[in-house]
């Protein structure tokens, strides 16, 4: 994942030649595709000026400095700050070259003049001895980096022209001036070596700082001397989760991916860029390292934590679930009892259950025909058990719907531990703009929480993590999905092996304990709501216009309705939830109840809503009436014990605003009842507040079942 320029001018932009990379890079990461690969396919898809490409794992931007080169749109995403900044400013080559070098030199000027003062010199010929007024790192900036990263005397230097810079800024170059230091500092005057792994090699008393930084710099006056007939090319990089490209991208607004994700291994990929991410300021504690890898793609032991979920988006998948086996037997087999070592099996899961999370979400943004390129490499990371990742990565795409061309092979790698030759390979894809629902393949959808224990056992936990938090007259408070955890073990009860089902159960299952229902006043409840990753709030909410839980009304008269669902459907449905998606899909229950023609767009679509936090709903229809009005339905469906929670309706809301501004919204709501009876309702928006306006059942029958008394009493409805 190279920064600009991967290859240099030679004399025009069409003829540009493979040179030093050290010389004419701006910044790139030690594991990276070259930009010629990017070349090949930009070239194989037939890539017009008109189209876009995406990299949803962007890195430095290899893929969107080559697109900008061929003129073609590009769009990037990238959860690491450095990175992201990184491809931010490689695709901006606006700045005028001259006037970039000359505010340089003069920023370089100033940082000497100050450090002379001190008697400390860029070079040594004032000897740089011992000095006791270096500057420092923070201690929690120190914990993140490696131990002898840097030593302190160029770490002083570079803090020093970080002033300068800052006192000197000028809008116009300033970035560019702090992605040449991030280059500068690491490769020239920082004891960091890179390998497989970054470490640190020999350890430097002094190094120079000053004049690297400047030579950088120069070296990017000299490609933007080049490179700025190009600047209006556009190029967007979104700082991001890959995994939630519907947070980021419009409908239908990619024409082609490439791009290299990481591989499933023990590489931390945040520490290749920890120094020069702290000294930038993009990290400043172990609270914002926590932040960056929560939204990267669990590719290593180090980025794993309790709440995370993706491994049940591969659940159905075989070939995965067998190699999750495999490796958690070769621990077994070996004796290896370390932490790490037990997290290899589920990471593995996690990583390809990351991937088809990311897959499914991307089919909403490609347009019909994209093609896809995905550069991956087999890992023997985990016990030397191999891991054919494009073999198994061209399978999830499959089931997804997908195309898969082929699996061209790249390049070939020694492995360190075993000495064998790992492939790497580009996996070509196509999506073919289907519509076909995948949910009940159980491939494109999340599966449900499976079922815990009875909220009872619940009711302990969740009632001292309120007890802990409220004070009298306080409406709200929130919470972290950690101290369920810690609840437990204060209780001295068995932890609950999945932390979310707790929280499930008493927003759609069980009512909150006594305990916390009397601390509402009168005409309010207390509510469990999101309020981010692994966060709740405990919200007070009125009753007055709709309780909490939506509730079928028993006296509510029946509507039969023939019975289209394919017999072999109904056999294989493999919960209630799932059968009761699938009965209104067949039976085009969604339009009867709205008079609107409708179609299932998508199942279970789950995002991040802005105050919310991360939503899932069942079922996304869109439709339009005989006025030619659009619609955007989502749809909560309910099984057995389930209840339909308020809540979730306006959050349906909330998300259709934001993903779907110009359709008008209905949420609509589906609850089983007894006798295979099935509650539809229809909710609206009034005064802040969601009013349920409709509410229908209806009997699925045998056509032979509709009786003419039912008939004649249907159309005297009309009248």
């Amino acid at each position: 994942m190279a920064l600009l320029m991967d290859r240099t001018p030679q004399t025009t932009i069409n003829e540009l030649r493979v040179e030093d990379q050290t010389a004419h890079t701006w910044y790139r990461f030690v594991l990276s595709y070259p930009p010629h690969l990017v070349s090949d396919y930009l070239n194989r898809f037939k890539l017009q000026h008109d189209q876009a490409v995406l990299d949803p794992f962007c890195g430095t931007g290899t893929t969107l400095v080559e697109s900008k080169k061929h003129s073609i749109p590009s769009f990037g995403i990238e959860a690491n700050p450095l990175a992201h900044f990184a491809s931010e400013v490689k695709t901006d080559w606006r700045p005028d070259p001259e006037g970039l070098l000359n505010h340089a030199r003069h920023i370089a000027e100033l940082t000497n003049d100050e450090l002379q003062k001190h008697g400390i010199a860029d070079v040594k010929p004032l000897g740089n001895g011992g000095h006791d007024n270096l500057r420092k790192l923070t201690p929690d900036q120190e914990r993140l980096i490696l131990a002898d990263s840097i030593s302190p005397l160029p770490l002083h230097k570079a803090m020093v022209l970080l002033d300068v810079m800052e006192r000197c800024c000028d809008e116009a170059y300033f970035r560019h001036e702090r992605l040449a230091f991030a280059k500068s500092i690491v490769y020239s005057s920082s004891n960091l070596s890179f390998g497989p792994e970054v470490g640190v090699g020999a350890i430097k008393s002094d190094a120079e700082v000053v004049g690297p930084w400047l030579r950088v710099v120069a070296g990017m006056s000299r490609d933007l001397e080049v490179l700025r007939s190009l600047a209006c090319v556009p190029s967007k990089v979104y700082l991001g989760d890959a995994r939630q490209v519907l947070n980021i991208l419009e409908p239908r607004s990619v024409d082609a991916v490439i791009t290299s994700p990481p591989y499933p291994n023990e590489k931390d990929y945040t520490r290749t860029t920890r120094l020069e991410s702290v000294l930038l300021g993009f990290m400043r504690d172990s609270t914002d390292l926590r932040e960056v890898k929560h939204d990267l793609l669990r590719s290593n032991t180090r980025g794993v934590y309790q709440a995370d979920e993706d491994d049940w988006w591969v659940s159905d998948q075989p070939a995965i679930q067998r190699l999750a086996e495999e490796i958690e037997n070769r621990r077994i087999e070996m004796g290896k009892t370390s932490g790490f070592e037990r997290l290899y099996a589920r990471v593995t899961k996690l990583y390809f259950g990351g991937m088809a999370r990311h897959l499914s979400e991307l089919r909403r943004v490609l347009r019909p025909g994209a093609h896809l390129a995905y550069v991956v490499g087999d890992q023997a990371s985990y016990l030397r058990v191999m891991i054919r990742t494009g073999q198994l990565l061209g399978g999830i795409a499959q089931s997804l719907g997908y195309e898969l061309e082929s699996i061209d092979l790249f390049r070939t790698r020694l492995a360190t531990a075993t000495r064998a030759q790992l492939r790497e390979e580009v996996v070509v894809l196509r999506w073919p703009g289907t519509s076909t629902s995948f949910s009940l393949s159980g491939r494109a959808s999340m599966p449900k929480t499976k079922r815990a224990p009875a909220a009872e056992k619940y009711t302990p936990i969740i009632t001292h993590i309120f007890k802990a938090h409220f004070t009298e007259g306080l409406r709200e408070f929130e919470f972290e999905r950690e101290e369920i955890v810690r609840a437990a073990l204060e209780l001295g009860i068995e932890v609950p092996k999945n932390l979310g089902d707790l929280i499930y159960s008493f927003r759609y299952r069980a009512d909150l304990p006594d305990d916390v229902v009397k601390q509402a006043p009168a005409g309010e409840a207390w509510t469990i709501q999101p309020a981010g990753r692994a966060r709740y709030r405990f919200v007070l909410r009125s009753t007055e216009h709709s309780p909490v839980h939506i509730i079928p009304n028993e006296l509510m008269a029946e509507t039969k309705v023939p019975d289209a669902t394919p017999g072999i459907i109904t056999l294989h449905a493999l919960d209630d939830e799932q059968a009761l998606l699938a009965k209104l899909r067949y039976n085009r229950l969604i339009d009867i109840f709205t008079g609107i023609t409708c179609y299932s767009l998508q199942n279970h679509l789950r995002t991040t809503v802005t105050g919310m936090g991360q939503v899932e709903t069942d079922e996304v229809y869109v439709g339009v009436n005989r006025q030619g009005v659009q619609f955007v339905l989502p749809v909560q469906a309910k099984g057995g014990p389930d209840k339909i929670n308020i809540m979730q309706i306006e959050q349906d809301f909330a998300l259709c605003a934001n993903k779907f501004p110009e359709l008008v919204c209905i949420p609509i709501a589906a609850q089983f009842m007894a006798d295979d009876i099935i509650a539809l309702f229809a909710f609206a928006s009034q005064d802040s507040h969601m009013l349920m306006t409709t509410e229908k059942h209806y009997r699925l029958v045998s056509p032979d079942d509709v009786t003419a008394d039912d008939l004649r009493k249907y159309r005297k409805q009309l009248e």
